[in-house]
């Protein structure tokens, strides 16, 4: 028995030494992907194991349907609503908003756009001048 003991105990220690030297090498990112997916699949056992149970139970201790009590569905039916006469369809007004006037060369174009503005370019600016340094200014 005691021998049985010492084996167990020197598994768990040799474990718990190369979970130590994998670890160690891992980076964080790796670690912490292993800690997530060994939480998922401990997360999953109990609900495999109830499904599990849930699936393979015997059911023959159930009632069978011959001996349920019958319903008539027929008896609770509402009864069927009187004809009315077909409802008039709603009107629809629908308001354009204002157009605004086009210039009598785009006339014949939609109005799709905005008018272009004729805005004038500035002026051109002087020629500019530059200074070299080093260089002579007489040439």
């Amino acid at each position: 028995m005691m021998w049985r003991l010492g084996i167990i105990f020197a598994l768990i220690v040799a474990a718990a030494v190369m979970a130590y030297q994998i670890g160690s090498r891992l980076s964080d990112e790796a670690i912490m992907t292993i800690v997530g997916v060994t939480c998922g699949i401990a997360a999953s056992v109990p609900i495999s194991l109830g499904l599990l149970i849930a699936l393979t139970r015997e059911r023959s201790s159930y009632v069978p349907d011959d001996y349920a009590e019958s319903y008539d569905y027929r008896e609770s039916e509402p009864a069927p609503a009187p004809p009315q006469p077909p409802a008039q369809p709603p009107q629809i007004i629908v308001v354009a908003p204002p157009q605004a006037q086009l210039p009598p060369s785009l006339a014949p174009y939609g109005n799709y756009l905005a008018a272009p503005q004729n805005n004038a370019l500035p002026a051109p600016m002087e020629e500019r001048t530059f200074k070299i340094v080093g260089e002579d200014e007489g040439e």
